[in-house]
């Protein structure tokens, strides 16, 4: 009988766990934003969106040559000032609207210049693997 009790407080744990941790699987359940998307604000314009209530910075980091992967693959270091996002109504929806002709590019977003991860776009199903273990989202502009 002290068995089994033992491993129903057990299993009880457990539930517990789950039910405790789900508060921070929260990330995954965020307000469905549009994926990167062609505006009319000029020419080749494309408008970037990524949710972060809790970061100071974050910016979009890709493989198109303005980028450089935020710095990092075309000057060997991160630059804070390439692709820097904007929360103006801090409302935790960073956004950035740049040019960008058409092709197949990828991107993510730098949370706090790397010390908070680089995410994919958790709205776009477009990914591929970033051989470090995580994803980079990709865009096809036409």
């Amino acid at each position: 009988m002290l068995k089994i009790s033992g491993i129903v407080f057990l299993a009880f744990i457990l539930a517990a766990g789950v039910v405790i941790s789900g508060c921070s699987y929260s990330k995954v359940l965020r307000n469905r934003l549009p994926t990167p998307h062609r505006v009319d604000d000029f020419e080749n314009a494309v408008k970037f969106v990524y949710e972060a209530p809790q970061a100071r910075n974050v910016n979009l980091c890709g493989n198109w040559i303005e980028n450089g992967w935020c710095g990092t693959q075309t000057a060997g270091r991160f630059d804070h000032t390439i692709g820097k996002m904007q929360d103006d109504d801090q409302d935790g929806i960073w956004e950035i609207i740049l040019s960008l002709k058409p092709g197949r590019y990828l991107y993510k977003f730098s949370v706090d210049w790397g010390t908070g991860g680089w995410e994919h776009d958790q709205n776009n199903p477009l990914n591929e693997d970033d051989s470090y273990g995580g994803f980079n989202s990709i865009i096809i502009l036409h």
